[in-house]
């Protein structure tokens, strides 16, 4: 940026308008842009979670096996299912005969719309469903969280959806009846367990613990609106202070460069004062006479080559001291 255009800016910038600087506008303006940049974009929001998945999720924080309303409609037993179930990354959820709504979209289910809102929350886990349709029938959905995998050893979770209940089922169907539906889970079990011996020789994952999710999910976290706005202030703060940082170091550094040429011009001036007296001396009268002019033009000369190599205000200094000793001894 060119000298003229930093004192112009620095000038408009210590003016006031109204009694209030310009840099104090300059700011407000700053934090205006950067307030409409975080919150006037229209951003997608959080996917919101039901109150009655809430529970659920809150429940299987300590058991794998969420019981809605404990014996209804009681067709599996918990207790049985959690010692079943152990630490696998499995959880069942059995809720009450309260009706689910008939599903909106066709070929859809309501109870795997409800099973794949819980495991959006339990999200490393295979989640069971056990619920009463809008027909009156207790039906029941599986589904795989989107995290579920092990890090240390990936498979595709496709090997835990469809496939696997298809071997569940075929090893039930000639197991339950109305009143015990137990064999279902147990099946399921099973075959996770022969598919997850093939994917995870090393070692099953176990289950992880569920994190419940956040009371308003829909709405920002007020230790993030917070810190927005502790940034929308102090951002054109730190942006001025730099902005002000920066411009001292180019008029500090310019102004180290101006001394220094004001510096080298006074030094080549002095030179070209001396060359006369260097270059064109009186006859000598004796050879040590000669000897002592040869001596100064040698000085004279490498003062030259010192005045076209200094670029520091070290080298300046060496230049001038040299300067001085060499009209001194011209003066002699």
């Amino acid at each position: 940026m060119r000298a003229s255009t930093r004192k112009r800016i620095g000038s408009w910038l210590n003016r006031d308008h109204w009694g209030i600087p310009h840099w104090v506008l300059a700011m407000l303006a700053i934090g205006v842009l950067l307030g409409y940049l975080v919150f006037g974009r229209e951003v997608e929001e959080p996917h919101r979670i039901s109150d009655r998945v809430r529970a659920i999720a809150e429940g299987l924080r300590t058991t794998s096996v969420y019981e809605e309303e404990p014996g209804v409609p009681g067709v599996i037993d918990p207790e049985r299912a959690r010692e079943l179930l152990g630490d696998r990354p499995i959880v069942l959820v059995l809720l009450d005969d309260t009706p689910l709504p008939e599903p909106t979209e066709p070929l859809t289910s309501s109870v795997g719309d409800l099973c794949d809102e819980i495991a959006s929350v339990v999200t490393t886990s295979l989640v069971v469903v056990y619920a009463t349709i809008h027909t009156g029938e207790y039906d029941q959905a599986y589904c795989t969280g989107p995290q579920f995998s092990n890090p240390d050893n990936p498979v595709d979770a496709d090997n835990y959806n469809f496939g696997l209940i298809g071997v569940a089922e075929l090893a039930w169907q000639y197991r339950t009846s109305e009143t015990d539906r137990f064999p279902e889970v147990e099946e399921f079990v099973y075959a996770f367990d022969a598919q997850a011996r093939e994917d995870y020789p090393d070692g099953v994952p176990t289950r992880a613990v569920v994190v419940p999710p956040p009371p308003t999910p829909d709405a920002l976290q007020t230790r993030q609106v917070v810190l927005s706005l502790g940034g929308l202030l102090l951002a054109p703060v730190a942006l001025f202070a730099l902005l002000r940082f920066a411009g001292g170091t180019l008029r500090r550094r310019d102004g180290r460069a101006a001394r220094r040429r004001t510096r080298q011009e006074a030094a080549g001036a002095r030179l070209s004062a001396l060359a006369d007296a260097v270059l064109h001396p009186p006859e000598p009268a004796d050879a040590a006479t000669a000897q002592r002019q040869a001596d100064l033009a040698g000085r004279y000369t490498l003062l030259l080559g010192s005045y076209e190599d200094a670029r520091t205000d070290q080298d300046l200094d060496d230049l001038e001291a040299e300067l001085t000793e060499l009209e001194t001894a011209l003066r002699g």
